[in-house]
């Protein structure tokens, strides 16, 4: 019926002998004249007319066929135009700036020069791609969700009917929407990773920001709390062993000692090698000048008698230290000097153990906080004046441009089809 009408009003202005062209006033007059049915029956006649005429009935079909391109991107344009400007959700855009540093991180003076040249430091941007990653994942949305419903949120009727996730929407989906609207970037010159939400209340995109911020503040001191637990309970224990060992080594060592009575058996040794060298001295004095009376005195003289009485006596006194020293008794001064060095390297080996392990022990707790890392904010949480997204002046001059462009390729190809059949 419309194509009728239409084909039928060019026919009589651009091709009738007689152009009279029906105005909407004439057209209304014959409805009411003749009625629908009897404008219907006209409107076949004349149309009849046309198809017999096959050059204005190319023409018009052309026509005809142009105008439904044009409508069609037309409306196309209308609907998208009409969809981003009126009925898309407005979200407001609320931002922050954090940056994770080392406590004990010392600056280097060409850090800004490997920055730049994307060798920037490692350290840091695994750190931010750490917070990156928490943020966007599940468990974190899960603690926003159980503080402001946002699952709620995103099946409501505040989220506009194409954006809007249905009732049975899944686990996936509600995650993929709320790291849709959260935007993360990292500066890898600065080392500062850029954080925004998006929501539909300004004051719930502040809040929500907030709550992130705390969220990854708090992880991160709790990861490294658990780091250097973990760290310090390991050398702790070592150093626990260790000093244990010491002293029970040092017990051992004292212990022999007040068995034997003995603070040094090396010392007491050397202090009866001396005695015998003393007496064996004494004795070949002793016999010397022996043999030297016993040349001109009697043997029952009372002084060669009494050098070989005291030859005898030094001789055993000599036998007895050197068993004492050495020799087959069970306390022979040689094996407790042996057993007193065994346990003496022991203990000494012990404390060099122990003295290592607290070494580590005090290093490993000024690394643990030298490693401590904060997160510093740089400025905080906005509250957005007025949405950001869509941008509706540049979103309408780029449906229009995309429109033109579609619209000017879909007739460059409709021409070079006519003129191929043509």
């Amino acid at each position: 019926m419309i194509r009728k009408y239409i084909q039928v009003s060019w026919y009589e202005r651009h091709f009738a002998k007689k152009r009279e062209p029906k105005t909407l006033r004439k057209n209304l007059t014959r409805v009411k004249k003749y009625g629908v049915r009897g404008m219907s029956r006209l409107l076949d006649k004349e149309y009849e007319k046309i198809q017999s005429d096959y050059v204005a009935k190319s023409r018009l079909n052309a026509k005809y066929n142009t105008l439904k391109i044009r409508f069609f991107f037309l409306a196309v344009f209308l609907i998208f135009n009409g969809y981003y400007l009126f009925v898309k959700s407005e979200l407001f855009e609320s931002s922050t700036a954090l940056i994770v540093r080392n406590i004990g991180q010392t600056p280097v003076s060409s850090s800004l020069g490997l920055s730049l040249l994307g060798m920037g430091n490692s350290s840091q941007l695994q750190d931010s791609m750490i917070v990156q990653e928490y943020l966007e994942s599940l468990d974190m949305y899960k603690q926003v969700d159980k503080e402001f419903h946002l699952t709620q949120h995103y099946k409501s009727q505040a989220i506009d009917f194409i954006e809007r996730l249905p009732k049975d929407a899944t686990t996936e989906e509600v995650l993929a929407m709320y790291n849709k609207h959260l935007i993360i970037f990292y500066d890898e010159v600065s080392g500062i990773l850029h954080i925004s939400f998006l929501h539909v209340n300004p004051q719930q995109a502040q809040k929500i920001l907030e709550f992130l911020v705390n969220k990854v503040d708090y992880q991160i001191n709790e990861f490294n709390r658990r780091k250097a637990k973990k760290q310090l309970s390991f050398v702790e224990r070592e150093y626990e062993k260790a000093k244990k060992k010491m002293q029970e080594a040092a017990a051992k060592l004292e212990a022999y000692q007040n068995e034997h009575l003995l603070l040094d058996p090396a010392a007491e040794a050397s202090s009866k090698s001396g005695i015998i060298a003393e007496l064996e001295a004494k004795l070949t004095q002793k016999k010397l000048e022996y043999d030297t009376k016993k040349r001109y005195l009697n043997s029952g003289n009372f002084e060669v008698i009494a050098l070989k009485n005291e030859i005898k006596e030094l001789k055993k006194s000599i036998e007895h230290a050197k068993k004492n020293l050495t020799g087959s008794q069970k306390n022979r001064l040689n094996k407790i000097v042996f057993e007193y060095e065994q346990l003496k390297m022991q203990f000494e080996f012990a404390k060099e153990v122990y003295k290592n392990a607290l070494l580590q022990l005090e290093t490993t707790k000024i690394e643990v906080a030298k490693n401590d890392k904060t997160l510093s904010v740089v400025n905080k949480p906005n509250l957005p004046d007025g949405y950001s997204y869509p941008d509706k002046p540049r979103v309408f001059i780029t449906i229009l441009i995309l429109t033109l462009l579609v619209y000017g390729i879909v007739t460059m190809l409709g021409s070079i089809i006519r003129d191929h059949k043509e």
